[in-house]
C-alpha cells in the first residue's frame, strides 16, 4: 500500500533523502527510455520493493546506473569524487555493487555468459572494466543480484511500450 501512495519513508526511511539527490543531481531532466532517467530508476526500485527484495538492492535499484554503464553514458554521480557520499546515502554494500554494476559489460554477463551457462558459477566469474580493461571478479552473490535487479530492470522498461504497442488493456 505505501508503494501506490507513494509514502516513501514506510518504504525506506531513506528513500526521501535519495529522491532528493536524484533530484539534486538532475535526473528528473535527462530522457530514459519512454520517460526520464529519474522515473527508471525509481520504477525499478519499486519493481524490487513489490518483489520484497532487501533495502540493499532496491537502492541499488534506484543508483543502478548513476555512475554511467556499458548501456549508457547518463553518470550524474561521478565515481572518481562521489562515491563516498553515494555510499553514506545508499549504503557501503549497495554502493560498491552499483559501481561495480556500472563499470562491467552488464550485457555480455548477463547474456553472453550467465544464460549462456544455465546457472550463476559458484567460484563467480572474471570480466574486465569498461573503460580501464582492468580485471573484475565478481561473486556468485553479486552475480545473483545482477540477475534480479537485471529482470527488474527490463520489466520496468518494457512494460510500458509493450501495451500502448498491443492496445492494452481492451
Amino acid at each position: 500500500r505505501a508503494l501506490l501512495r507513494d509514502d516513501h519513508e514506510s518504504l525506506d526511511r531513506r528513500l526521501p533523502r535519495l529522491l532528493h539527490m536524484l533530484d539534486e543531481r538532475g535526473a528528473g531532466e535527462c530522457w530514459h527510455k519512454h520517460g526520464t532517467f529519474k522515473e527508471h530508476l525509481v520504477d525499478t526500485h519499486n519493481v524490487l520493493r513489490l518483489w520484497q527484495q532487501p533495502d540493499m538492492l532496491c537502492r541499488l535499484g534506484l543508483f543502478h546506473s548513476a555512475y554511467s554503464n556499458s548501456y549508457v553514458n547518463l553518470a550524474i554521480f561521478d565515481a572518481s569524487v562521489d562515491r563516498a557520499g553515494v555510499a553514506d546515502a545508499i549504503g557501503p554494500d549497495a554502493e560498491a555493487l552499483t559501481h561495480k554494476l556500472c563499470i562491467v559489460p552488464r550485457h555480455d554477463i548477463v547474456w553472453d555468459v550467465l544464460a549462456e551457462r544455465g546457472e550463476v558459477p559458484a567460484e563467480g566469474i572474471a570480466t574486465t572494466h569498461i573503460r580501464s580493461g582492468e580485471p573484475v571478479h565478481l561473486t556468485q552473490a553479486e552475480l545473483r543480484h545482477l540477475l534480479v535487479f537485471t529482470m527488474a530492470d527490463i520489466a520496468e522498461q518494457y512494460a510500458g511500450w509493450y501495451d500502448e504497442v498491443f492496445d492494452y488493456p481492451r
